[in-house]
């Protein structure tokens, strides 16, 4: 799966977690939907990781096209 796959899987997590947080809440099992914020929150969390490294990746790719050597900055983003 690639980043841009990883994104918009997050990104269906989180609305699917948002939908179910808020029929939990109507339905007054709060405990539950603040189970759910939680996780919804590491989701968050996740999306913010890959736009970061894609954000990086980037820029590394933006480097190889100007002719730089990034492979400092391609070992950096691996260990994002």
């Amino acid at each position: 799966m690639n980043i841009d796959e990883q994104i918009e899987h997050e990104i269906r997590c989180i609305e699917d977690l948002t939908d179910v947080i808020k029929l939990h809440v109507k339905s007054g099992r709060i405990n539950i939907a603040k189970q759910l914020e939680r996780d919804q929150h590491n989701s968050l969390k996740q999306l913010e990781k890959l736009h970061e490294r894609k954000r990086l990746w980037a820029t590394v790719e933006q480097l190889n096209k100007n002719g730089v050597l990034a492979k400092v900055v391609d070992k950096v983003v691996e260990m994002a």
